[in-house]
């Protein structure tokens, strides 16, 4: 049976369109009453205020790197920066910094959404997380594969654990829809650092980054079918068709699942930076732990089978992406660190990974609340 399910950002979510957009060119920085504002540029919205005969202009103005809002207000002067945008977006940074954008995914509409690949990914990586105990001899079945860069996998275990091949998965039989938002707005955050150092402190905006989100506490529905029936009817007529998880039986038990998975790397977290807060004299890393223990208390207050808390998308960190159940693993430390962490020997004195992804004012990103209608 299908289901509706309400999605609510806990935090903000940035799920990335793979653009990477240009001050000047692809946006420009503006106000809009009292906010400060990011405004995308519509090519349609800036020929119609400057004419298509100063198109020749415009292009010559990108090349020189002058701001499209420049050449708009030479031939339009009472043009406003939402005259010429194809959609605003607020700076929750209150002050841009650098000359790129990391854009977030729109559907042709113009509407911010989160794929339902997204969520389907996240979910089949708590249940690979909640099952790969069970896997015997996991150590041998992690491949370090060369493609031009080494990279651990897990291939071989999700194989054992849910099909041979994509025909033979049983997640074939988990449809997940698309959640499309839209109705409240994207912001820019400038995304920093905590950083375990041994000198430097570990607030670390050496390496900040813009991107484009949804804003937490926006809400919308997608659709999500659980295919049971369809599953034991190819599994009939299929013996190579892998095993279907009991914990993915029923919507009540794959939510439960979630959640507990949830809650599990949240008491990570708390345990890993609570060792470290007395030699961080920012204080971020106390701020961190405040924010990790308002979503284990969102997660722990779930209705039990109809509501979970899911971590999704740009800065879920290496533990939330792939389940963190490698850690538990004989060889990680010799196996799969070495190839998850770029330039690994320069850091062997620290525990891997050793640092997470916030925002300017330590906010954390990509938690989603999941409830079944």
């Amino acid at each position: 049976m299908k289901k509706i399910v309400k999605i609510e950002t806990l935090t903000s979510v940035h799920i990335g369109s793979g653009e990477v957009l240009q001050i000047g060119s692809d946006f420009v920085k503006g106000m809009m009453g009292d906010d400060y504002v990011l405004a995308v540029v519509s090519p349609e919205k800036v020929l119609n205020l400057i004419g298509e005969e100063h198109l020749q202009d415009w292009v010559v103005a990108i090349e020189r790197k002058e701001s499209t809002e420049n050449v708009v207000k030479r031939y339009a002067p009472n043009a406003k920066v939402e005259d010429f945008a194809k959609r605003i977006v607020k700076d929750w940074s209150e002050a841009y910094e650098g000359n790129t954008l990391k854009e977030h995914i729109h559907n042709g509409q113009g509407k911010p959404y989160i794929p339902g690949s997204s969520i389907k990914g996240a979910i089949r990586t708590a249940i690979l997380a909640s099952l790969a105990e069970n896997v015997n001899d996991a150590e041998r079945k992690i491949d370090v594969s060369a493609n031009g860069k080494k990279k651990a996998n897990a291939n071989k275990v999700e194989k054992e654990l849910f099909g041979s091949d994509p025909n033979n998965d049983v997640f074939r039989f988990l449809q997940v829809g698309d959640a499309y938002f839209g109705e409240c707005y994207t912001v820019s955050l400038r995304m920093v650092n905590i950083n375990e150092r041994t000198s430097k402190g570990f607030w670390d905006n050496s390496k900040s980054q813009m991107i484009e989100a949804l804003p937490s506490e926006d809400i919308t529905r997608f659709e999500m079918k659980l295919n049971i029936e369809g599953y034991n009817k190819s599994k009939e007529r299929c013996s190579t068709i892998g095993s279907l998880p009991n914990i993915m039986s029923s919507y009540e038990s794959l939510f439960e699942v979630i959640n507990n998975h949830t809650i599990h790397l949240l008491d990570f977290e708390l345990e890993y930076w609570e060792e470290r807060s007395d030699r961080d004299d920012s204080n971020k890393v106390e701020c961190y732990l405040e924010k990790i223990k308002l979503i284990k208390n969102e997660a722990q207050n779930c209705d039990k089978g109809k509501e979970c808390v899911l971590r999704i998308g740009h800065g879920s960190g290496w533990n939330f992406i792939t389940g963190g159940w490698a850690r538990d693993l004989d060889n990680f430390e010799s196996l799969v660190v070495p190839v998850s962490r770029p330039k690994n020997q320069n850091y062997s004195e620290y525990d891997f990974p050793k640092t997470r992804r916030v925002d300017d004012k330590c906010e954390l990103l990509g938690f989603v609340k999941l409830s079944l209608k």
